[in-house]
């Protein structure tokens, strides 16, 4: 019980972006902890940016209440978010728990200057 109440405690503040929020919380944004990882989630569903140092391009797309994505040259199936905010940090959980954490900043004016 004490790890539930635990729980709640620590997303006080978190909210849950579903939908339309959520679509447009991410539209030509970046997201990214400036070492492992850097997603560039433009309009049209167009997803870019570095894992690991090494590029990455995709797509992108919210599907009901969850970020989805599937990266163009992976074997891997689609994967699906649930999104939470609090201000620009932005926290995905993957059934149920949290694999990604970052603040989500705008991207440039011309997409085109967002390193690839």
């Amino acid at each position: 019980m004490a790890a539930v109440l635990n729980a709640a405690a620590a997303d006080k503040g978190w909210a849950v972006l579903r939908g339309q929020a959520l679509t447009q919380a991410f539209i030509n944004q970046d997201f990214g902890d400036g070492v492992h990882f850097a997603y560039q989630f433009v309009a049209e569903g167009e997803l870019r940016g570095m894992n690991m140092g090494k590029p990455a391009q995709g797509r992108w797309r919210v599907a009901g209440n969850e970020l989805c994505w599937r990266w163009t040259k992976s074997k891997d199936h689609e994967e699906c978010y649930q999104v939470r905010r609090q201000g620009s940090t932005v926290r995905l959980f993957l059934a149920g728990q949290e694999v990604l954490s970052s603040n989500l900043t705008p991207l440039p004016i011309n997409p085109m200057e967002v390193a690839r």
